[in-house]
């Protein structure tokens, strides 16, 4: 699950008071918790509390700084790009110190809309990411670029145009997240993008059609993590929802919906 302080502007997170929402993951059977951030002391406060029952922190988010503060590494305003990488920056800088393996580049990317050409954005993004990717590999941090779908952003949208740029990129410590609402809207299939990823997977993200919990939609997660299975993708999947009907249902509708999948593919 990703959890977030309750001021988060963003419905596909777990607004929560932590201490009480980690306890009731571990007591479920959870053996991480995402969390998304707004500054990077937020890291160590949310990770001592996970790490307190005995769970792991697989990833920080960093889109809250899109929505809250308008961060963006593709604005044309080289101030908000430069508060965006700065702001990133110390975030890694939490996560290393916290012993957390990778930090997620999504909404703070940038929506690509205040530019004619797409190209202007997307070459503005890999100027910025090469000298993320450069920090972050000084921290020992893996960095996790999510395709996100059209209505949310213009920049990267698919599997395949997610390779295309770490290709171009050049890192050998950046990957890709894959999340399972997003190709849901953007892939011909689910199944076969999750494997045209391959080696590149650095972390998934499940969701269902209509971004509640798995098994509260129309996707099939028998399939999905087979093909993730197949890819041979050993990290964890977390679940960025909506919390509804509440966060306890969603937390158990969730690690009971992946539990039957995985139940079913051995």
């Amino acid at each position: 699950m990703v959890i977030a302080y309750a001021r988060a502007r963003f419905e596909a997170v777990a607004k929560v008071d932590p201490e009480p929402a980690v306890r009731l993951l571990s007591e479920l059977g959870y053996d991480g918790v995402e969390i998304s951030v707004l500054e990077p002391e937020e890291v160590g406060e949310l990770s001592k509390i996970v790490k307190d029952h005995g769970l792991e922190i697989p990833a920080v988010g960093t889109g809250l700084n899109y929505l809250h503060f308008g961060l963006s590494l593709t604005s044309p305003d080289e101030s908000l790009r430069t508060r965006a990488r700065e702001k990133i920056g110390k975030i890694i800088d939490a996560a290393s110190r916290s012993d957390i393996k990778g930090v997620i580049i999504g909404l703070i990317r940038g929506k690509g809309e205040e530019w004619e050409q797409i190209d202007q954005p997307i070459n503005l993004l890999l100027e910025e990411m090469k000298k993320i990717a450069e920090e972050a590999s000084k921290k020992n941090v893996l960095v996790y670029l999510e395709p996100l779908n059209r209505y949310e952003s213009k920049l990267i949208n698919r599997v395949e145009e997610g390779l295309r740029f770490l290709e171009e990129l050049g890192a050998d410590n950046v990957y890709l997240l894959l999340d399972t609402f997003h190709m849901n809207i953007e892939e011909r299939s689910i199944e076969e993008a999750i494997r045209l990823a391959g080696e590149k997977i650095g972390h998934f993200h499940v969701a269902d059609s209509n971004r509640l919990a798995p098994g509260m939609g129309h996707l099939d997660f028998v399939r999905i993590l087979g093909a993730l299975r197949d890819t041979g993708y050993m990290g964890y999947v977390s679940a960025e929802i909506q919390t509804k009907p509440d966060f306890e249902a969603a937390a158990k509708i969730t690690i009971s919906t992946l539990r039957r999948a995985l139940e079913v593919l051995e």
